[in-house]
């Protein structure tokens, strides 16, 4: 590390502490925080450990910290198994200016034993077709979910899924939406805004209406995300992988992706079918949520009707002196020829 990103890293280091206070201590940096930075951090009050996630500067310019704060808060009420609950979020200093931009932003969430989905695959690589059922109807579980509760994610991929004892967990649900509501815009506008000014996601995993900053970016942006990890799990790589994230980019605007039956012939047509409308340019043609995904899924995952099973055979009928013939023991050789002997003398003596 060169002299000025030392002190770089040095003085944020310090504006990180003040700005956690004696809420929280760290422990260490962890990896795998894409442009956040990821902290696994001790809560004091409640004694228990959790990851903090600061957001880079470029995400968090004009954001107004107080709503910021109230927006994570709200979104932690999101509850579901395969969703890492939000736990809090960092408030703005009392001599913070109005929308500074240069403020820390950061939130707190549970710390998760296991793995990312990323790290699974790195190991593993393609996924047994029970398995990739599995995970992809927990995670569709959770898109269903957070959905009907209004919060979209804009952002899956392997990196933001977890895997602990097995189960899937989507991470950082409901920090774009804290952005969006936060922004310069919203605020200004006295509004909640249900769309996003900034490209937030990973390219290949990005929608076309993503790439083309859409003003309007719905689940279905999500959906098309799910089909591009579950595109990954089966086939080893998501549809569009380029040489350069603008080709990455341009492909998923523009081209289409391989059939996946093509790739892998133990798919099964229905889930290969949904996937692919998953993966449409249109959002109006994919899905209309991800309940039919589980839907789906839930069709595929049902265990087989055993066939019927024909009743016992009775068994026979236990033998009785009755029922049971009775049957003779032939004499002794030698006592027929006994008998025959004594007969024979018995006629000579008669005679004589």
């Amino acid at each position: 590390m060169s002299t000025h990103s030392a002190a770089s890293d040095r003085s944020f280091r310090e504006r990180l502490h003040r700005s956690l206070g004696d809420a929280y201590v760290i422990i260490r940096e962890l990896g795998g925080g894409g442009s956040a930075r990821v902290f696994l951090a001790t809560e004091i009050a409640l004694e228990r450990t959790v990851v903090l996630k600061v957001l880079p500067a470029e995400l968090t310019a004009g954001i107004d910290g107080t709503r910021f704060h109230r927006e994570i808060l709200i979104a932690a009420r999101l509850q579901h198994p395969h969703l890492v609950p939000l736990l809090n979020a960092g408030e703005p200093a009392a001599d913070e200016p109005h929308g500074a931009g240069s403020a820390l932003r950061w939130y707190a969430m549970p710390f998760v034993e296991g793995q990312t989905l990323r790290e699974h695959l790195q190991l593993r690589g393609t996924l047994p077709l029970h398995e990739a059922l599995r995970l992809l109807r927990e995670l569709a579980s959770a898109l269903a979910y957070a959905y009907a509760k209004g919060v979209v994610h804009r952002d899956i991929k392997p990196e933001n899924i977890l895997l602990s004892d097995g189960v899937a967990m989507i991470a950082d649900f409901g920090v774009a939406k804290a952005l969006e509501d936060a922004s310069a815009e919203a605020v200004s506008s006295g509004r909640r805004l249900t769309t996003v000014g900034m490209i937030l996601g990973t390219p290949a995993y990005m929608a076309p209406e993503q790439v083309n900053n859409a003003h309007v970016v719905d689940h279905k942006a999500d959906l098309y995300a799910l089909a591009c990890v579950a595109y990954e799990i089966l086939t080893g790589a998501p549809p569009f992988v380029r040489p350069s994230l603008r080709a990455t980019m341009a492909a998923q605007v523009s081209t289409a992706p391989t059939p996946l039956t093509q790739l892998r012939t133990d798919v099964p047509a229905p889930l290969a079918d949904m996937l692919m409308r998953c993966l449409e340019k249109d959002p109006r043609q994919r899905p209309h949520s991800a309940t039919a995904v589980v839907k789906v899924l839930d069709g595929l995952s049902a265990p087989p009707v055993p066939p019927p099973v024909p009743p016992p055979v009775p068994p026979p009928p236990a033998a009785t002196v009755e029922n049971t013939p009775q049957t003779r023991t032939p004499l002794p050789v030698w006592l027929v020829a006994m008998v025959v002997v004594l007969l024979v003398a018995a006629g000579w003596w008669a005679r004589g």
